[in-house]
């Protein structure tokens, strides 16, 4: 053949195959009850031929059509596809076998009926959708079916040479287009999987920057997208003294620590159940109440911030750097939208991310400082040093608290109780 057949396999294989029988049942279905039609209507033939053998071949050819009137039904089966090639093939071999048996019965039947089995190897290769193995164990059982039938009948050399002539070639035309079939369906597949998976990590990539609600929203052909947010929480965290740690260290250094807190902040954001918003330069930026309205969204913030704040400090003491972060976090209002249209970009607006970046710039290192509005929401789960008024741009003042840890002492939380505590305190000293 000019083209090489190609062969996955495995899983992959294991998916075309089902892949390939979903695609088939169709044709099966449509297929099936015109083969038995015509495998029926063939009844006349035999009466014409001679009708005292009637009966004998009515009960040969009864049988198989009940049988493929099973497997017609058969298809709506979920097993199905894991069968398919197998249960095709046997009813192909079948419906050749109940041929041969009717051309044994009829007087010089293999003289005139050799059309019959062609049309059999016809429908095995070009309807019924066997792929070229399968197709190729159907063709050589119906040969050797036939040729054992003209030995058991006494047929004459030439009755063997004519009806080998056709049966073959049939078959090596038959299988020549069941190749080629095949190596479309699999080159077809190829490129499907080949897409899916450039999707899939295109898709991962996008989900670092877009909300999976919003991505559907760009898919479905939106360009400006905004979102009214009635209460959230928002979250930043900023690596303290990042210039000088930048001076310190090689800049391949550098972002490889840079990537390791931030990757660390991903599974720590996927497991406290918060939204990744968006890294700006050494500041990491997290929300949770956007994506649905969430009443645990100031305690899921906080369980994020609690987790972040104990990593870093774990993470600076194996590595030998001094680490250290400023952590803010304020519950309110805000504006969620996408800006941009070749490289859309999903942020955050308003005075609650105003107010959350604040806390983070004038935090104190090593603590997590929050907005009165989020100690209210979580006064009752974790525990709290008040640090005193804020003020913000424009004169306004706010009440602010420091996060010291859960009030239910376990896992990392215990740990940043004490470790923030004695921040906060050496904070004080040195004032």
């Amino acid at each position: 053949m000019a083209f090489p057949m190609e062969r996955f396999v495995g899983e992959k294989e294991a998916r075309f195959q089902k892949r390939y029988a979903e695609r088939s049942i169709p044709f099966i279905r449509v297929s099936l009850p015109i083969a038995v039609t015509l495998y029926l209507f063939f009844i006349g033939w035999d009466f014409y031929i001679d009708p005292g053998t009637l009966l004998y071949t009515l009960a040969v050819r009864l049988p198989f059509s009940f049988f493929a009137v099973a497997v017609f039904g058969f298809t709506f089966l979920q097993t199905f596809e894991r069968w398919s090639q197998i249960i095709l093939s046997t009813t192909v071999v079948l419906g050749a076998t109940g041929i041969l048996f009717v051309l044994a019965i009829l007087p010089e039947g293999f003289t005139y009926g050799t059309p019959g089995l062609l049309l059999v190897i016809m429908y095995a290769c070009g309807v019924i959708r066997l792929l070229l193995v399968p197709a190729m164990i159907t063709c050589v059982t119906i040969i050797t079916l036939a040729n054992a039938m003209l030995a058991i009948k006494g047929a004459s050399s030439f009755e063997f040479f004519n009806n080998n002539v056709f049966v073959v070639s049939a078959s090596v035309i038959g299988l020549s287009y069941t190749a080629l079939l095949e190596w479309m369906e699999r080159h077809a597949f190829r490129l499907e999987d080949g897409m899916r998976k450039e999707k899939k990590v295109s898709d991962t990539m996008l989900r670092n920057f877009l909300p999976d609600r919003i991505m559907e929203r760009l898919r479905d052909g939106e360009n400006s997208i905004a979102e009214a947010v009635g209460e959230a929480t928002v979250l930043f965290v900023d690596i303290v003294d990042f210039t000088s740690l930048s001076h310190r260290l090689a800049p391949g250094h550098l972002i490889e620590m840079l990537s390791d807190i931030f990757t660390n902040f991903d599974d720590i954001a996927e497991r406290t159940g918060v939204e990744k918003v968006k890294t700006i330069g050494d500041c990491y930026m997290v929300v949770a109440g956007v994506r649905t309205p969430w009443p645990r969204s100031a305690a899921a913030v906080a369980e994020f911030a609690v987790e972040a704040l104990a990593f870093v400090r774990a993470y600076g003491k194996e590595s030998d750097l001094p680490l250290q972060v400023r952590i803010g976090m304020a519950t309110g209002s805000v504006v969620s939208g996408v800006i941009g249209t070749r490289v859309p970009i999903f942020d955050l607006w308003g005075e609650t991310v105003n107010i959350a970046c604040r806390l983070q710039e004038e935090g104190i290192p090593g603590a997590i400082q929050v907005s009165e509005s989020s100690y209210w929401r979580l006064r009752n789960k974790f525990e709290f040093q008040e640090r005193g008024p804020l003020t913000l741009k424009h004169g306004i003042t706010i009440k602010t608290y420091l996060l010291t840890g859960r009030k239910v002492a376990g896992g990392v939380g215990l740990h940043a109780v004490h470790e923030a505590k004695r921040g906060i305190d050496a904070s004080k000293q040195t004032a």
